[in-house]
């Protein structure tokens, strides 16, 4: 590229073939800004990912392709894709997911109006087997909220939403400060972290109540089936245990308030709970290769055991 980018857009990549095509090409059209740039980081990918990721190099000279020496996991991705990104703004984009036409201008816009340092919108829930956008979407108000810890930590009050799930596009000044990244002992749970941090150190951090950015759900509200872009293990219990060091982490610091940490040891509940419903679903699926994952770490099989008595005693709905 001969034209500095406005934004670089970074996607980390592992065995994301079938996607990879939609997430880039959503990122290049029609997003009503200046110079986009696109760096994929390949994660040691074990199918034709690279293949794919050069070949969309080749059509698009706005792409970059970056590749680690060892799998590595998103947050040491993202890290490289950010580190070698040129643009005055930086938007993370999964593999499996993609853009509405005119988001990246849409969120520059409003953080540039309202002074923020990272923005983030509402996902609209995407059925990726399906090929089809749920029936159902969150309410999208159209509010914008300047965010807190306290925000971040609970669900959001007008859409239910776990803020965790938030896909922000960030200045490039916390990049430059060293701010912008993604703690790389982290596999599961690593943005919410990352969202933390900039709290923590008084990042103007919006939140805009549209939904632009297309979401691959878990698990497809049309198809019932898991995603075929889901393809990272789930590990619930290390959100429960970042959210119990997160606690302490803050009582070292005087920062633990009596409500951050109520919240706190609400998520981690919440964490196990999931755990619980993810174990039980995958079981309902009979998805033996994402069961055996699951069921391989420490805990699991006792609390899968505990989900089948409670069953067969006639307990209905989703597992306490």
């Amino acid at each position: 590229m001969t034209e500095r980018p406005q934004v670089s857009v970074v996607i980390a990549a592992w065995n994301a073939a079938p996607f990879l095509a939609r997430a880039v090409e959503s990122a290049l059209a029609g997003q009503g800004v200046g110079a986009v740039e696109v760096l994929i980081v390949d994660d040691c990918s074990t199918d034709n990912t690279v293949a794919v990721a050069e070949g969309l190099a080749r059509v698009h000279p706005q792409v970059r392709v970056l590749r680690n020496a060892r799998n590595s996991g998103p947050a040491r991705s993202r890290n490289a894709g950010i580190a070698a990104a040129q643009g005055a703004w930086i938007a993370v984009l999964d593999a499996d997911d993609a853009f509405a036409p005119g988001r990246l201008a849409r969120m520059i816009a409003v953080a540039e109006a309202e002074g923020f340092e990272a923005v983030a919108d509402l996902p609209v829930l995407y059925d990726l087997a399906a090929d089809q956008a749920a029936p159902e979407q969150l309410p999208a108000s159209g509010s914008l909220s300047r965010l807190t810890l306290s925000d971040l930590l609970r669900p959001d009050p007008e859409t239910g939403l776990d803020l965790g799930l938030m896909k922000p596009v960030y200045h490039r000044s916390l990049a430059e400060r060293g701010l912008l990244r993604y703690p790389e002992g982290i596999r599961h749970g690593e943005d919410h972290r990352l969202y933390v941090e900039l709290l923590r150190r008084g990042v103007g951090f919006g939140l805009l109540r549209e939904a632009h950015y297309i979401f691959s759900t878990r698990i497809g509200a049309i198809s019932g089936a898991y995603s075929p872009g889901s393809v990272t293990n789930v590990d619930y219990r290390a959100i429960a245990r970042q959210n119990a060091g997160l606690a302490e982490e803050l009582r070292a610091t005087g920062e633990l308030t009596p409500e951050i940490e109520g919240l706190l040891a609400a998520r981690q509940s919440q964490a196990l709970r999931q755990n619980r419903i993810y174990g039980w679903t995958t079981l309902r699926k009979r998805d033996w290769p994402r069961l055996k994952r699951w069921l391989g770490q420490e805990g699991n099989a006792r609390d899968l055991g505990w989900v089948i008595l409670k069953k067969l005693a006639g307990q209905r709905g989703l597992p306490d």
